[in-house]
């Protein structure tokens, strides 16, 4: 009998519970292991208790590690805590099940290390992407492949306010606010609409897909908090939509990995996904390119993936084996620095309306040799004194674009600072 500790008991450890419950059968036979749930802890646990005469309940969390159960399923969040829970588990013999990207991403590399040392399980698929089986489908099916890239939109809340932003014609600010009333997004929204979520989850899929170290602290991220309704309208008149995104790709000997605000072409399949919903692309050197596609947050979703991690330890069980951990490559000698990345750009200023102002901005831009692609001109609209100027630049070094963005916003004809978004090739 596998006896199961449960810490956390929010709504993702409530729907975890009520799902293994629910499945007990089909689970036990699919995969010839009987279990039970023996050990709830949460810190607030006497508020959230449900009829359960087989189960035991505590208010440390620490508890769990002292009992007899064989898995810990650690749905607590956070970093400090779950790290401190999810160590000791291991160095006592425990597999671990975790749905905590943070964690993952800013400490995987030692929790990895300790469970091959310790000859411990330990299971991650709901730390990305939710209901999506995209960790299992780069550590299982598509293990002796060569993973040329993965883009995709992995966080529901950036991507259900640029949505409302393009459909609605809402502002940023009404966007957001409509998306913390529905649950979206937390009252404290700074982790989801700066890119940090989306960072923790794309350097998840960089370890496994390249078996390199987490690259969180090194990778570049930006949020959406600088993008405009207009940028969204302009962006729209050129043939793109404004998107969230999250990017790893193999470059020779090194790994770009990155997280920001992209115009996708509209023949983009990533420029389909709308609400909160995630979509994951992958491109293999030999199976083409694969798009994953489904809810990836929630409580029901992330629970799905929970429970799809203990049919893994099953058969961790009986096989001894953990195709989702890392493995270390030699191969890749690290993560590309942001300026060193090639990318086209979008650009976005006010100009007065006076001659010779076009000329200016075309100098500057030639002295870095950056040509621009497209070009568009709107009627004045601050005053009749200031245009809108929109540019699309050819790929430009990101440290060229951002000296030549300086240069430009230092002449007198330049109205405040230039947003620059960058454009996602096709080919990505």
């Amino acid at each position: 009998m596998i006896k199961i500790g449960v810490c956390g008991f929010g709504t993702v450890g409530r729907s975890f519970v009520e799902h293994i419950l629910s499945y007990h059968e089909k689970i036990s036979k699919n995969s010839g292991k009987d279990f039970v749930i023996s050990i709830i802890a949460d810190r607030s646990i006497e508020q959230k208790k449900f009829k359960s005469s087989n189960i035991s309940f505590t208010s440390n969390i620490m508890d769990v590690i002292d009992s007899d159960c064989d898995l810990i399923v650690e749905l607590v969040g956070g970093t400090e805590i779950s790290y401190e829970l999810v160590k000791a588990a291991i160095l006592n013999k425990k597999s671990v099940i975790t749905a905590n990207k943070a964690l993952i991403a800013e400490h995987g590399d030692e929790l990895f290390r300790l469970s091959r040392e310790n000859q411990i399980f330990i299971g991650y698929e709901a730390a990305v992407a939710g209901a999506i089986p995209i960790i299992n489908s780069l550590g299982h099916n598509m293990l002796n492949e060569q993973i040329l890239s993965l883009s995709g939109i992995i966080n529901g809340t950036c991507n259900y306010i640029l949505e409302r932003m393009s459909s609605d014609k809402l502002s940023f600010e009404a966007s957001l606010s409509d998306a913390q009333k529905l649950g979206y997004a937390e009252s404290d929204p700074t982790f989801d609409i700066g890119g940090l979520d989306a960072a923790h989850k794309i350097s998840i899929l960089s370890m496994l897909a390249y078996g390199i170290e987490s690259p969180f602290k090194k990778m570049h991220i930006e949020g959406i908090e600088s993008i405009s309704s207009m940028d969204i309208d302009f962006a729209d008149e050129l043939g793109y939509t404004i998107k969230h995104l999250a990017l790893a790709q193999s470059r020779d000997d090194k790994i770009e990995c990155q997280v920001y605000p992209a115009l996708i072409s509209k023949r983009n399949i990533l420029s389909k996904i709308d609400g909160v919903m995630n979509a994951v692309k992958i491109k293999g050197d030999k199976f083409g390119t694969s798009l994953l596609y489904g809810h990836g947050a929630g409580g029901a979703a992330t629970a799905s993936a929970v429970v799809s991690n203990i049919s893994d330890y099953f058969n961790h069980l009986q096989k001894g084996i953990n195709l989702t951990l890392p493995v270390l490559s030699s191969k890749y000698k690290g993560i590309i620095n942001i300026n060193d990345i090639y990318n086209q750009f979008y650009l976005r200023m006010f100009a007065l309306d006076e001659a010779g102002v076009m000329a200016e901005i075309t100098s500057i831009l030639a002295d870095y040799q950056i040509s621009i692609e497209a070009v568009t001109q709107h009627e004045p609209i601050q005053n009749e004194k200031l245009i809108p100027i929109v540019m699309i630049t050819n790929s430009v070094k990101y440290s060229d674009i951002k000296s030549a963005i300086k240069k430009i916003e230092s002449l007198k004809n330049i109205d405040g600072t230039i947003n620059s978004i960058r454009v996602l090739n096709d080919n990505e």
